[in-house]
């Protein structure tokens, strides 16, 4: 699954979420992990930033390790994943 399919199947509107750059950086996306306030599901400490598309112009969504898609069991810090520009510190 991935992320706009999570944030859909929870029935998050993405206006709410903050707009992001269209291709940040990784230094943009591990700066920007430390200022989200919460999952953008359920509120608890972000493991994850990315930035998504979801028909609003790019937006960043922070997700906690029960709902980062393909956690892994122990992430290794920094990494940078995936199309939509995941970051994990």
């Amino acid at each position: 699954m991935d992320v706009d399919e999570l944030l859909q199947r929870h029935g998050v509107d993405t206006a709410r979420l903050e707009p992001a750059p269209l291709s940040p950086s990784w230094r943009e996306m591990r700066d920007h992990l430390a200022l989200l306030a919460g999952c953008a599901i359920c509120g608890d400490t972000c493991l994850s930033a990315w930035v998504v598309d979801a028909g609003r112009g790019p937006r960043w969504v922070g997700l906690c390790r029960g709902h980062t898609p393909g956690v892994l069991s122990e992430l290794a810090a920094p990494t940078v994943l995936g199309k939509t520009g995941a970051v994990h510190g």
